[in-house]
């Protein structure tokens, strides 16, 4: 049996102490960076989400202009306001004489568009399915697969 050999020399106990030493701050300094990430990644979130929050204000305001400025359209094209303007301008109002009507045949006219019933109004109309589609997938399952199965075993 081989023997045991000793080591000749033992390591200096400064050296011991600064290996115990770095083994126990090794998970301590493990800690700090994991929790330093974390911050790092924390303040980038943070920072994304007041720019965010800043994005939302503008769009706000920019919404906030457009409807001021549609009504001011709305407004400078009311009806009493051009008649202002028209006036101003130096336009008349025709007298009813000088108009004149032509009737075309078979012009009707537009047709004015209906976005939703009126109120008061049922709406009777339901889903609508296409006659096509009135077959269940059980049944087509069993009319496809099923019955061509027994009617080709029936015939042979």
């Amino acid at each position: 049996m081989a023997k045991k050999s000793k080591q000749a020399y033992k390591q200096a106990p400064w050296r011991r102490q600064i290996q115990s030493v770095g083994i126990s701050l090794l998970p301590v300094i493990a800690l700090v960076v994991v929790v330093s990430i974390y911050l790092i990644i924390s303040a980038q979130s943070a920072s994304a989400g007041l720019e965010i929050m800043d994005m939302h204000y503008e769009e706000e305001e920019i919404l906030r202009i457009i409807a001021n400025q549609r009504t001011e359209l709305a407004w400078k094209t009311s009806y009493t306001e051009m008649v202002k303007r028209a006036e101003k301008n130096g336009f008349e109002t025709a007298p009813s004489e000088s108009v004149h009507f032509m009737a075309i045949p078979g012009y009707t006219g537009q047709s004015p568009v209906l976005l939703a019933p009126p109120p008061g109004s049922e709406n009777t109309l339901g889903p609508i399915v296409n006659e096509y589609y009135q077959q269940s997938l059980w049944d087509w399952v069993y009319n496809t697969f099923l019955t061509s199965a027994q009617t080709s075993e029936a015939a042979q």
